[in-house]
């Protein structure tokens, strides 16, 4: 697709740049290298193009557009293929760049790629892109390999991705919105003196939690990595001990001890588990025995392994990621020749067990511009096809360059699909521990203010067992914080925290806003607890009334009301 660069001031975001972007007629698109025509099989609206006879993998059609250098913009399609190529069950479809810079020299470069794109329904292509300063013109187009494939197209969109000025006041305007309620709490009957209240939040709605290692987490030799995990965190996952190669080496002998006594420890001290994972369909990531197995006894194999798995594990877990990083391996798809095996698996792990969450999960979602809207797509065909998916995964390995305004377009593009998003693995590979902490306050702040977000899980936190130890919040044999831990124990115990003391009278009542969770209420009558009260706070507010009975220094409580 080509298309004009010229300056436009005041963009609006939600502008679609596209003539014609519906493709109710033929203004404003051309067919390059390839024949076009009008159809009425269409994705939206009465109309699509059909390109046939491509002459190049790039063949297809185009149209001139206006774009600003030096900005973020966001691309999307709807494809549907009409046929494969000779072998094939599926295809790739790439969303490609011709940059032509000031000098005349041509770049080309990827900004979004789909993939497992099969024959007979609309696929989602797209993905965002940064346009060089120096750009003189620049052509998108999309690219399938293979030229004897035929596809429709429609309901494009191309829009400005602005920039996010006052992020620290946005972000807390949000935060005091979504992860707050009102709490008032009034004392009524007798009329003693001198009585105080303790407003202490025990645990947060939101879900703060971090990868451990399966040995690290319940060995007495490890008490610091313990007590660091401990002191921040109320979520957790094993790395990999939930993997099937590490559960299953030798086929027919699981062993999930190791796992279990670590899970088991975890939850003896408050902390809720994700389960990560019960399959991940690469090539290096499967059980080696299964490699001879026909595709009978795989399936086979399959089918046990989540009875395994929920049978084991039911009712110590929150949630499971089913299939990990499935837009990107095929592993099952490949050796079972069906584009809906994932589908499948979690209908499956439903059947077994229906109170532990699904989840999908995959990377390059907000780090990158490659999948997004390929994953947004998979997860609206799992909801369209009645496929039970509690919530979405989101991978959050960032580098140094992080730049909030396209996260955040990446994020709102998968809560369209409206399932709850937990951020599963979050690290920053930042090297200098000052700026590392200022990247993970601003991350985090993203994250938390975001009203589809429901959890954010640290892909570990001490460098000596960090896949990424420039990622660490913590350092050497005795996990000390560094700048980046301690700014993230101060978020998560302090700035998004409650704690509230009040003198208070008889007949009069605290009103304040408090976060999210649960709560303990101490009530003091001359320096002593008289009364203590659990309660939670939730979206829709809390009103306590707490009746006291006596006078002077005998002082009790007659009853409690909770609102």
């Amino acid at each position: 697709m080509f298309l004009l660069l010229l300056v436009l001031p005041g963009l609006l975001a939600d502008e679609n740049l596209f003539t014609n972007p519906g493709f109710e007629n033929t203004d404003g698109w051309i067919c390059n290298s390839c024949k076009g025509s009008l159809v009425s099989d269409s994705h939206g609206g009465s109309h699509s193009y059909k390109v046939e006879q491509r002459k190049y993998n790039w063949g297809g059609i185009s149209q001139e557009v206006f774009i600003q250098p030096g900005h973020n913009y966001y691309f999307k399609a709807y494809v549907k293929l009409l046929n494969t190529a000779d072998g094939k069950q599926y295809h790739d479809i790439e969303g490609m760049l011709d940059i032509i810079d000031t000098a005349g020299n041509h770049k080309y470069d990827t900004f979004g790629k789909t993939g497992f794109v099969t024959a007979g329904d609309w696929f989602a292509v797209g993905g965002d892109y940064y346009v060089p300063h120096n750009t003189e013109s620049i052509r998108y187009y999309l690219q399938i390999p293979e030229v004897g494939v035929n596809y429709l197209i429609d309901d494009a969109e191309l829009t400005h991705i602005p920039y996010i000025s006052n992020f620290i006041s946005q972000t807390d305007d949000q935060i005091d919105h979504i992860r707050k309620a009102n709490l008032s709490i009034t004392l009524g009957g007798s009329n003693p003196s001198a009585l105080e209240i303790d407003v202490q939040q025990t645990r947060s709605d939101f879900g703060w939690g971090s990868a451990v290692n399966v040995d690290y987490i319940h060995d007495s030799k490890h008490r610091n990595y313990q007590n660091f995990f401990y002191d921040i965190f109320e979520w957790g996952v094993l790395e990999n001990a939930l993997k099937w190669p590490n559960l299953e080496q030798t086929k027919g002998i699981f062993k999930p001890g190791n796992a279990l006594a670590a899970i088991d420890a975890m939850r003896a001290r408050g902390i809720k588990l994700r389960g990560q994972n019960m399959f991940w369909g690469g090539e290096t990531h499967v059980p080696s025995w299964q490699k001879t197995l026909t595709p009978a006894d795989l399936k086979l194999e399959l089918e046990k392994h989540i009875i395994d798995m929920v049978t084991t594990f039911r009712g110590k877990l929150e949630q499971w990621d089913v299939n990990n990083e499935n837009i990107h391996l095929h592993y099952y798809e490949d050796q079972l020749k069906d584009p809906k095996i994932t589908q499948w698996l979690f209908e499956y792990a439903h059947r077994y067990d229906n109170n532990t969450e699904l989840y999908l999960n995959d990377y390059s979602i907000v780090s990158g511009q490659y999948s997004t809207v390929a994953y947004q797509d998979q997860a609206m065909k799992f909801l369209a096809a009645n496929i039970h998916v509690d919530g979405i995964g989101v991978q959050s390995h960032l580098g140094d360059a992080i730049d909030i305004s396209v996260i955040k377009r990446r994020l709102d593009e998968i809560a369209k699909v409206g399932l709850p998003i937990w951020i599963t693995e979050l690290d920053i590979n930042e090297s200098n521990d000052l700026r590392k902490a200022e990247k993970y306050e601003e991350v985090m702040r993203l994250y938390f203010s975001h009203p589809a977000v429901k959890g954010v899980m640290f892909w570990g936190f001490w460098d000596g067992r960090h896949w990424r130890p420039a990622a660490a919040l913590a350092n050497g044999h005795d996990v000390t914080p560094n700048a980046a831990g301690k700014k993230v124990k101060e978020l998560l115990k302090q700035t998004w925290r409650t704690e509230v003391h009040h003198s208070l009278a008889h007949g009069h009542t605290v009103n304040m806003r408090g976060f999210l969770g649960s709560y303990e209420l101490k009530i003091r009558h001359d320096g002593k607890t008289i009364h203590t009260e659990t309660f939670d706070l939730g979206k829709n507010g809390n009103h306590l009334r707490i009746n006291l009975v006596g006078s002077g220094n005998s002082t009790n409580i007659g009853h409690v009301i909770i609102g």
